[in-house]
Formats: structure tokens, sequence, C-alpha cells
């Protein structure tokens, strides 16, 4: 019985099975009419060690080992797939042949030489005058393979790329089989759409070789629908974009944040027996410069004049508290001297026990969980966090590394439901409802870089729920307007409604000082007939267009919701019904800010070591630091680079990348020969 060629390999591999490694695959290599010439053996032992042997017939049998190549070169993996293939199509290079199959389910053109060392031993030419893709790696030897593929493959009229690899956040070593494990829905057009650098000119290396960017750019955004906000907030919005000549969405964004807090205490949307309430997070990201300080000013003016006021009253409320506390308590001693009578008949006798003011306060800027739902206890139910520049916060006490689960988790439960609870050993147990809690952060872009690449506020929900923007830059381009924006029209109708809508009794339970219970809004059927089919829509689309933001997206529909009751209020603080104007607005605002999610979400997430190896290269630029070694940069260099583990991984994608190279044999350097040393590109623009 003749056996077949996966039961010899398995018989070839036994002694290799037999130690713990399984058996992976049987890669075959065909000519280019598709007979079998010879096969790769893979397996892979549990901690990881691989078994990779190649297979040849023998005779009438089988046997360990390659057959003879011809003198062109070996086989390509995939030859018969690679000639039948449009030629006008890429074809992708890959390190090894499991990579290979992978891409190949997708359905592109693909093949490969083989190992990291193969690249100058295989038969090329059935590439010749064809658009290749090379994905090498993620690491030296990958390098060095893409670049030994280049030089060959220019020889025969091809035009090469090369992925970036390092923009990938893959592990060390990692591969295409890694990121697709990773991005198991990518499809042919995402894995086709992944940044690339031309690796065409003969001059690309490190000596007057253009390296490869750390990043791929952030693509440009769209214009910020300020129409949408509607008369009393898209009005001030464009006068604060026109004056201040801040970015339009940072005006939009701060006064859609201020809106929220000023209605989100009044009512919550229903639809379907389910309650949204009104509060809207949002993070905005610019440069310093960009006038964040400026445009919040005018946005909270009257919420500040509001929380002032507040706290004068509160001020004279709590003096009297204090005098009916004193008589109070003094009233129950007398009760509890006195030997004749019943105490219980006589504390009953008493009025009712003075009860402290709440705690004024309306804004805060870097609370921490504890101190927010402390403030909830004792103060008003509506409560905002806005700071125009929230790296304090971010990098504070609430969000340090072992708060920022607990921070993220329970502000995550007040966005939702207006809950929360608490459990101290001295105060026991106790559950809280009918809080609001309105968000505003702005941050600059090296901060929320690192906010956007941290899986735990990805993962569990905190960024999903925030309606973010990242626009373009304004500075450069402002010359100064002389008007006093006090006095402008659309800003004193503003305040005044922000006025009117702060003043409006709160809707609070009966038997409660603070605990909301807002009124319903609902959706008239028109509006809601529309809402159905944008969520409709919005789910559809998860499946490609915001497939790499579901989180966002998942959200989408009922952050529509929240921005239309915000809308509704300010236009008519007595609202009970959003009508399908309102909504649509609310939808075109929503539609604006999942398209800036899908623009940032990927593309500004940087992993820390692209960060490291930024910062490592700019330090170097800094002090004009052409040759690099380990002591100097983590003595002397970025406070993220001070361990080898820092050093050597940001070196790694330095090296990688064509922004440095290794210096054999070490050099001498600062007096001394060092034995690891790495050349700079300190000329070439990043």
């Amino acid at each position: 019985m003749t056996e077949s060629p996966k039961e010899v390999a398995r018989r070839l591999a036994a002694p290799a099975i037999k130690d713990g490694f399984q058996l992976q695959a049987l890669h075959e290599y065909r000519s280019a009419d598709g007979v079998p010439v010879f096969w790769r053996i893979r397996c892979k032992h549990a901690d990881g060690r691989k078994w990779i042997r190649p297979m040849k017939r023998n005779g009438g049998g089988f046997a360990i080992g390659e057959p003879p190549a011809s003198e062109a070169g070996k086989l390509l993996y995939r030859l018969p797939e690679l000639l039948a293939a449009d030629p006008a199509r890429p074809v992708w290079m890959v390190e090894g042949e499991s990579c290979a199959d992978a891409l190949a389910k997708l359905a592109v053109t693909v093949t490969t030489t083989g190992a990291a060392d193969s690249a100058g031993t295989a038969d090329l030419s059935p590439l010749a005058g064809r658009h290749v893709i090379i994905w090498p790696d993620n690491d030296k030897p990958g390098g060095k393979y893409a670049e030994a593929l280049r030089a060959r493959l220019a020889a025969i009229g091809c035009t090469v790329e090369a992925v970036e690899v390092a923009s990938l956040d893959l592990p060390d070593k990692g591969d295409c089989v890694d990121w697709l494990t990773a991005n198991p829905d990518a499809t042919s057009a995402e894995v086709e759409a992944l940044p690339r650098a031309e690796m065409n000119a003969p001059e690309a290396r490190l000596a007057g070789f253009a390296p490869e960017p750390l990043r791929r750019a952030l693509p440009p955004g769209e214009p910020y629908p300020l129409d949408a906000l509607g008369e009393v907030l898209g009005a001030a919005a464009k006068r604060l974009h026109e004056v201040i000549q801040c970015p339009a969405a940072l005006a939009g964004q701060s006064i859609l944040a201020a809106a929220s807090l000023a209605v989100q205490a009044l009512a919550d949307v229903h639809i379907d027996g389910r309650r949204e309430p009104l509060s809207l997070w949002l993070v905005t990201v610019g440069d310093s410069g960009e006038r964040k300080t400026g445009v919040e000013r005018y946005a909270l003016q009257a919420h500040r004049a509001h929380e002032r006021l507040q706290l004068e009253q509160y001020q004279a409320d709590k003096k009297a508290f204090e005098i009916e506390e004193r008589i109070y308590k003094g009233k129950v001693k007398e009760a509890e001297q006195k030997k004749a009578g019943n105490l219980r008949e006589a504390l009953m006798r008493l009025e009712d026990e003075p009860r402290a003011p709440l705690a004024p306060w309306l804004l805060l800027d870097e609370p921490t969980l504890e101190g927010l739902h402390k403030l909830f206890q004792i103060g008003k139910p509506s409560l905002g966090l806005f700071n125009d520049d929230a790296g304090d916060f971010l990098g504070g006490n609430a969000m340090n590394r072992d708060n920022r689960a607990k921070t993220a988790a329970g502000m995550s439960k007040l966005w939702d439901s207006g809950q929360f609870s608490r459990v101290r050993a001295g105060d026991g147990a106790a559950k809280f409802y009918g809080r609001r809690f309105a968000l505003h952060v702005m941050v600059q872009p090296v901060i929320a870089e690192g906010v956007l690449s941290d899986d735990l506020l990805t993962g569990q929900g905190f960024l999903p729920r925030c309606l973010m923007a990242w626009p373009q830059s304004t500075v450069g381009t402002r010359l100064y307007v002389a008007t006093d924006l006090t006095q402008d029209p659309a800003l004193c109708r503003y305040w005044l409604r922000i006025d009117e809508l702060l003043n409006l009794p709160l809707p609070v339970r009966d038997g409660s000082v603070n605990e909301l219970e807002p009124r319903a809004l609902t959706l008239e059927p028109e509006a809601k007939a529309l809402w159905v089919e944008a969520h409709n829509a919005i789910e559809f689309a998860m499946r490609d267009e915001y497939a790499h933001v579901k989180a966002w997206a998942s959200k989408g529909s009922h952050q529509a919701l929240r921005i239309a009751g915000v809308l509704a209020l300010v236009e008519k603080p007595g609202a009970t019904t959003i009508n399908r104007d309102t909504l649509n607005r609310a939808l075109v605002l929503m539609d604006y800010y999942l398209t800036e999610a899908a623009r940032i979400v990927g593309t500004a997430s940087v992993p820390a070591k692209i960060r490291h190896a930024e910062a490592l290269l700019g330090w170097c630029r800094e002090t004009g630091r052409d040759l690099l070694y380990s002591t100097v940069a983590m003595n002397k260099g970025p406070s993220c680079i001070r361990t080898a583990a820092a050093f050597n991984e940001a070196m790694s994608v330095l090296e990688a990348t064509g922004w440095a190279e290794y210096i054999e044999g070490g050099a001498d350097v600062d007096g001394r020969n060092r034995a690891r040393v790495w050349r700079m590109n300190l000329e070439a623009e990043q």
C-alpha cells in the first residue's frame, strides 16, 4: 500500500513527535505545471521550538532533504497559483510557507522563497516586471530578507514595496500570521490598505537611504458640522470659531459638552422601555496653542457664573445650618439630661434635625473616583468633569496604573445609568441613584496617543463612550479679529439659555434632596422611524466601514439619542418629544463622530515601542548624537528609555525602519570602545 506524503511526513518526523513536537503542516512545492517536487514538514513544540525539514522523493519512496535546484534557483512556493494570477495584481512575498498559506485564504496572490535566509537562492524570474509587496517578519533578519529581495527584484524590473511592520503593533519576530490572528475578520482590502513604503530606489538604505516612517500619518478629518448644533448652540460655536479662530471641531465640542452639562439633570430619552441619559462624554485632541483654554472659558462662562452664585448661597445656608444644628444639639442634650419623663417622647417632640445644604460644585477638573462619589453624596446630583489640559487628570491619581480600571469602570456606570455604590468598612454598603455626569477633556496629541493605545480603556468601554475629535491645527493661519465676544449677540443668547436651563428646578425624587428623577423625552413617530433606520445602518456598517471601531459604533445609535435630547432641550427647555429634524441633526453629528473614530483609532493608537523609538530618535537629533550606545541612552536619554529592555525594543524598531544601523564589531565613542553601537540617521526627515 502506497503511503501518502502526509503519512510519510508523520513517519519521518516521528523522532521529533516523540520528543513532544506536533505536526502542524506539510507544505507542497510544485513545478509550473503543478507537479509536486518537494515538501516542507513543519512541527512545533508547546515551548515554542520549531522542527522544520524538507522532504523529497527518493526513488520509489521519500527521504529528508531537498532535490537539486535548477540553475535559475529554487522553486517559489505556490508557483502554479502565481503564474495563473492576473499579472496586473500585486504579488505578496512573505517569510515562510505558513504565512503564505494564511494570506492566500484572503484570495490575494502570495508566494515565498521560504525562510529569511532563502532570499538569495530562489528563482525569482516568474516575478519579472510584477509589482511586489514584501511582508517581512518584525525582526532584524526580516529587514535583511526584505532588502535582499528588493535588490534582486529591482534587477528584473519589479516595483517593490514593503509593509511597515513596525507600525502594526506586532510582537518581536511577529509575522503576518500573528497580525491575522489579532485581526481575525480582516479582509483582503484591509490587508492591501496596510501602511507600506516604496523600496525601489537603490539608495534606499541608511547611508543616503530614506528610512520608513515610524507611523502612518493621521489622515485629514471631515469638517465639523456646526450647523447641526442648531440655532442657539451652532451660532455660538460659529462665533467662537470665527473670532478665536480655533478649529471648528474644538468650538463645537466645547459648546455641545457644555450644553449636555446644562440639561442632563432634566430629562432622559425613553425608547421602547429603555432610558438614555443626556450625559455626553467628549474628548478633543489639540496641540498647545490651539486656544483650548480660550474656547472653554466662553463655553462655560454661564456655568461658572451659576456656580459662583450657588457658592455664595451655600456659604450663607451653611452658616444658618450651623446655627440651627447647634440649637438642635442643645435641645437633644437638654432632653437627655432630664431625669423625669420618657426620653423617646421628648426627642420625638423635637423638630426635624437640620439638614446640611448641598455642596454647590458643578465643575470638576481632576477628581478621583472616591472624591466624585463623595461629592455626589453631599452635593448636587449633576456634575461635569471639564479640563482644557487633561494631562493632569489622565496622568494623575485617578488614572494611574493602580486606579485606572476602577476609575474607568466607576465612571462608565455613571454614564450608563447614573448609579454607583460604595462599600466602606466604617460606613457599610450603600447604593446611590439618579446622578448625572458629563465630561469634556482636551488633551495634547502625545497624551492622546498613549490613551488611545491603552487596551484597558478601550476594552473596558471608557473610550468608546467618548465622542472624539482631532481637528487639523489652525496655528499659523490666525489673524487678529477685533471683536468683544462678551457683547456678541449669538454668545449672549447662548449664555442666557444656559443660565435658564441651570436655574430650572431639578426633578428630584420625593423624599430625597439629590436623587434625580428626570422626565421622559420620547421620539415622535417620524423621528423614531428615522432612528431605527440609522440604528440598522450602523449595525450593518460594523461589518466593514466600522469593523475596526465596533466598540464605538455599537454605541452610535444610543449616542445619537443623547445628542438629540440635548439639542431638543436647549432649543425648547420644556420639550417632552424629539422631532425628526432634531434627530436628523443628531445623526449628522453622530456620523461625524463615527467617521472621526474610524480615522483616529488605529492610526493614533501608537504602541509604546514606537513612541519610545520616536523619543530616542528625537533625543539623538537634539543632542547631535549620531553614534548611540545603550549606557548613554539609559543614563542621559529620554525618560521612557531607562531599562535595557526599553532600549533594545526601541532600537529594534529604529533598525527595522532604517533610522539606525548596527555597527558590527562596535566603535570608539566618548573615549571608550563600545561593543554595541548604532549609527543614527539624523539627516532624513521623519
